[in-house]
């Protein structure tokens, strides 16, 4: 009589704690690739909410104290923005104004451009 012992072979076992490596590290490769995606979110939300405080600080001035063209320029850390105002034909001041800034060594900008009333 054969007596069958219950249990996993030492192969069966390598081959299980092969499959969960495998898994761990796909795990590990799409976390780094979400925080790295979070974190440019992160950093484009800022340049836009830069760029749109620009915006709305340019709109409250009057017209008078733009003659002609405006523009101006700042910097901090790695986001650089520059804003331009400039009067149109029939009463229409154009509004622009541009973040850049770098993500993982990438150069990256936003740009945002309204027309107001005088």
């Amino acid at each position: 009589m054969q007596s069958r012992r219950a249990g996993f072979t030492l192969v069966e076992v390598l081959i299980a704690v092969m499959l969960i490596d495998v898994g761990l590290l796909a795990l590990v490769a799409g976390s780094a690739v979400l925080v790295r995606r979070a974190a440019e979110v992160r950093t484009r939300s800022s340049a836009l909410r830069a760029a749109n405080n620009r915006i709305q600080t340019l709109s409250v001035a009057t017209c008078g104290a733009a003659s002609g063209a405006a523009s101006g320029a700042a910097a901090t850390g790695n986001v650089r923005e520059a804003w331009t105002v400039t009067l149109q034909p029939n009463h229409v001041r154009e509004l622009r104004d541009s973040v850049a800034f770098t993500i993982a060594g990438d150069n990256r900008s936003v740009t945002l451009v309204t027309r107001l009333p005088c």
